[in-house]
């Protein structure tokens, strides 16, 4: 059985394979399916449907002691009503302030740093190609029967503290989840950060909501807060 069969066994959902020859021709293709799930009442996402996406499935609901995913998505949206980010950051901050302080510097502003905005208007589904700038095999587009973009990842296995999170930056920059692996995540952000000092505040909340994306993807908050800056897309990844 292929890998997009096991999906089909989870998931109820509509989906098309993707066949595409270009990052512009993807990200056109999310974009104008978007705007229709707006109108329509579903919101798009990209999945790579490999054999680690269905074996982190089938360990989320060995956990859960389930065979359902769709019962893991109602259980961890039901919990994630009752946090609050805000908090979560706070205790981050608080638990690993040597860490953070020892990536800022306290002089850095966007005036004294070289930041190139050149193609932060572009989206560039990194995740959905090979290193080689090929089109992965069994990339689907699934239209998630929600209009709230952040169920998205609950329905896939996000627990409810991160659920939380991504409701919270939904609301606050319009981030919505937009392609997913295994490992990794990009957004399509509607209202991304338009201050240099909001995009390090928000840089801390990523740190907090994703600890590898310093020394695996950024080597400081401060270039983490540079590629955030008036940036329509962000990425995430679980090494």
């Amino acid at each position: 059985m292929s890998n997009i069969d096991e999906f089909k066994k989870l998931y109820n959902f509509e989906f098309e394979e993707i066949k595409v020859d270009s990052f512009e021709e993807a990200s056109e293709k999310y974009l104008a399916i978007y705007k229709d799930g707006k109108e329509k009442g579903y919101t798009p996402m990209f999945l790579t449907v490999d054999e680690y996406l269905l074996k982190t499935f089938e360990i989320s609901m060995k956990d859960e002691n389930t065979d359902n995913m769709i019962d893991i998505f109602n259980k961890n949206l039901e919990k994630a009503k009752n946090i609050n980010p805000i908090e979560l950051f706070n205790k981050f901050i608080e638990q690993n302030a040597d860490s953070i302080k020892s990536n800022v510097n306290e002089d850095f502003t966007k005036n004294n740093y070289e930041i190139n905005d050149s193609n932060k208007n572009n989206l560039k589904f990194l995740t959905i190609f090979n290193n080689e700038g090929n089109l992965k095999d069994n990339v689907i587009l699934v239209k998630v029967p929600s209009t709230k973009p952040y169920e998205i990842l609950a329905y896939f296995g996000m627990g409810s503290e991160g659920i939380a999170t991504v409701k919270y930056w939904y609301e606050k920059y319009g981030a919505v989840p937009a392609a997913i692996t295994y490992d990794e995540i990009e957004f399509y952000v509607e209202r991304p950060v338009q201050t240099f000092e909001e995009a390090r505040k928000l840089a801390i909340e990523q740190y907090a909501f994703c600890y590898g994306l310093l020394w695996e993807c950024y080597d400081t908050l401060d270039e983490l807060a540079s590629a955030i800056y008036k940036n329509v897309q962000w990425y995430f990844w679980w090494s």
